[in-house]
């Protein structure tokens, strides 16, 4: 059977109480050793409420060697210069660009910022008033543009393509 104390808040617990749950914990993990440090002289740390002063020295963790701390070889080193020597390809000029595609970006891009930038302007200026034919003007411009980049994908996979995705 749980004494009553075991479900109390930590906070309403006596300190006598709080120091033996502290003390049970402690002697049931014993020596703790995680991913190659072992600390070592672990205290109690200070509550809020304590007026002891903080101990002089914290924990002393030692380290043991890990998974890259390995000697180096000839072999080791000649490969790591050859990864330091990577050259990127030149990227291709503007100039090859396609145009429509070009254009048909900038108005779906430009038309819903535009469309925004004008509500906040008039919600501003009450006074402005927008031409009429401006609304559908734009909506069909941005229609026009989705359509041709919906209509220059790619509808056929490259023979010559036989990955499963993007290459790094």
């Amino acid at each position: 059977m749980a004494s009553p104390n075991r479900d109390a808040e930590p906070d309403d617990l006596p300190d006598a109480d709080v120091d033996a749950r502290w003390s049970d914990i402690v002697a049931r993990l014993g020596d703790v050793e995680q991913s190659g440090f072992v600390v070592e002289d672990a205290e109690r740390p200070a509550r809020p409420d304590d007026d002891a002063p903080p101990p002089a020295d914290p924990p002393v963790a030692s380290h043991s060697s890990g998974p890259r701390d390995w000697p180096t070889t000839p072999e080791v080193e000649a490969l790591e210069e050859a990864d330091d020597h990577f050259v990127p390809p030149e990227p291709e000029p503007v100039a090859h660009r396609d145009p429509l595609l070009t254009l048909a970006w900038t108005v779906a891009v430009a038309v819903p910022v535009l469309t925004v930038v004008g509500v906040v302007v008039v919600a501003m200026l009450p006074d402005l008033r927008v031409p009429g034919w401006l609304g559908p003007a734009g909506g069909g411009a941005f229609l026009a543009a989705v359509a041709a980049l919906v209509w220059r994908m790619p509808h056929r996979r490259d023979p010559d393509d036989d990955g499963p995705g993007a290459v790094v």
